[in-house]
């Protein structure tokens, strides 16, 4: 109970991190290289930390954290690396948020295939974001937009998106035992 916890806290965290990412990274578009690849390695690591807690998780329904094993320990070491290369990587830094961004929504993509099995509702929320966000990421990837600035801009929204889509599943898609109101023990039933 209390990792699911962690996991549900950590995904909201890392959604408001994203969140906050692209607001400053949209207000400051000059950053200098080493300070943009060590906060990105940074997120990365967080990131991958929480996917593995997740991972690990009691979730009923094991729809949010499913893939997290794998895709954790990737993030985790993509994030290492831009620690440890930074400046010499950073100008591979808005393709490799791109890619990053569209293997996450490919993941949730299926994901939300599986919600709508287990008859989750707001599966076609969770399948429009995570198809928007994938084109987006694929415009990001070859650079779709002549100008800088409207690619520093798109850089903004896919961090946006991805910040969207975690807040959205941990939201819909988590579900924790909880108390019956009608008993006032310790057992827990589930949802």
């Amino acid at each position: 109970m209390k990792k699911l916890q962690f996991a549900r806290s950590g995904y909201i965290l890392i959604s408001f991190v994203f969140y906050v990412a692209a607001v400053i990274y949209l207000i400051f578009p000059d950053l200098p290289p080493l300070a943009l690849s060590c906060f990105s390695g940074v997120i990365l690591i967080l990131y991958g930390i929480i996917k593995l807690v997740g991972f690990f998780s009691e979730d009923l329904y094991c729809l949010a954290f499913r893939y997290d094993l794998a895709w954790g320990l990737l993030l985790m070491v993509v994030g290492v690396l831009l620690l440890v290369k930074n400046v010499s990587v950073a100008q591979y830094l808005t393709p490799g948020l791109g890619w990053i961004a569209l293997l996450d929504s490919l993941f949730h993509i299926q994901m939300a295939k599986e919600a709508r099995d287990f008859g989750i509702k707001e599966w076609k929320l969770v399948l429009g974001l995570s198809i928007a966000a994938g084109v987006l990421s694929v415009l990001l990837i070859i650079r779709g937009f002549p100008s800088p600035q409207a690619t520093h801009i798109l850089a903004c929204i896919v961090l946006l998106a991805c910040g969207a889509i975690n807040h959205c599943i941990v939201k819909l898609m988590v579900y924790f035992p909880h108390r019956s109101a009608a008993s006032k023990t310790d057992t827990e039933e589930f949802i």
